[in-house]
Formats: structure tokens, C-alpha cells, sequence
């Protein structure tokens, strides 16, 4: 690999290098996309932040969305695990 082939990003004054061929390259280039459309959102809507603190509230908010998808997927887990052990106690139920 030759460092033409990377690509180059910069957020809030931060160099982050991307290589497209590597194994996770879509997530890669996702992330950084995520990452810059949620600084200039930011940005345009509190022009007077300084980068440290716009960078402080996207990892605060990314973060937030994590966690509640994850609180979303074990409910969903849970749901699911109930539903199977209802369904498999009302087939023992018919069996006997």
C-alpha cells in the first residue's frame, strides 16, 4: 500500500487517515462521514464553540445513541427470549 492510496480527513483539526481496501473500509468511510456531517451541523448551529468543546458534544451524543440502541436491542432480546419461552411452554402444555 502506498500512502497515495489512503485518504486523507480532517476533523476539528485532527488528521484521520483511511485506507479504502482495508476489511472494514464502508464502516470506516461511515464513521468518518457520521462524524464530520454531526461537527458542521453542530457547528452551524453554535458558530461560537470552540472545536474541543464541538468534539466533546458529538462523542457525548454518538455516545448517547449507542446506549440507547443497545437499551433498544436487549429489550428486543428480552422480548423475543419471553415470546420463545411462551411458545415452547404452551407446546409442552399441547404435549401433555
Amino acid at each position: 500500500m502506498t500512502k497515495s492510496q489512503e485518504e486523507e480527513f480532517n476533523v476539528l483539526g485532527c488528521k484521520v487517515k483511511y485506507r479504502p481496501e482495508q476489511n472494514d473500509s464502508q464502516n470506516a468511510k461511515a464513521v468518518i462521514d457520521t462524524v464530520l456531517r454531526e461537527v458542521e451541523d453542530l457547528k452551524l448551529k453554535r458558530p461560537m464553540l470552540k472545536d474541543t468543546d464541538v468534539a466533546v458534544l458529538v462523542a457525548l451524543k454518538l455516545a448517547t445513541e449507542r446506549m440507547q440502541i443497545e437499551d433498544e436491542y436487549r429489550m428486543n432480546i428480552l422480548k423475543l427470549e419471553a415470546s420463545l419461552e411462551s411458545a415452547l411452554g404452551a407446546k409442552n402444555s399441547q404435549a401433555n
